[in-house]
């Protein structure tokens, strides 16, 4: 088995980005991908090869999310964070300036 942690995965929201990025990628026959938020992990079951491994990587790149590779049966969970909403992010109103203001995914 091979697992990717992926700190930055931190609601339902984005593991939905990252499930539909992942049916996008193909996945060959066989292959399983699991998503755990409270993990942090994306666990890609049945043969891992490294073409399986880089469609995975590449698939959570294009979701927007970076994320190592570990291979192996052990998992580390990681705990903390909460939801993308605590995140802080920068909008540019063309009337008003650049303001700082949180935003998230699951609204």
């Amino acid at each position: 088995m091979v697992h990717f942690n992926v700190p930055d995965m931190t609601c339902g929201g984005c593991a939905q980005r990252i499930r539909r990025a992942i049916a996008q990628a193909q996945m060959p026959a066989g292959v399983e991908v699991e998503i755990d938020v409270a993990a942090r992990q994306v666990r890609v079951h049945g043969q891992a090869e490294d073409g399986t491994v880089e469609l995975v990587r590449s698939a959570l790149e294009r979701a927007g999310y970076k994320a190592d590779a570990v291979v192996g049966t052990s998992s580390r969970r990681t705990t903390g964070g909460g939801c993308c909403a605590s995140r802080s992010t920068t909008s540019v109103d063309v009337n008003q300036g650049a303001a700082n203001r949180t935003s998230s995914c699951c609204s």
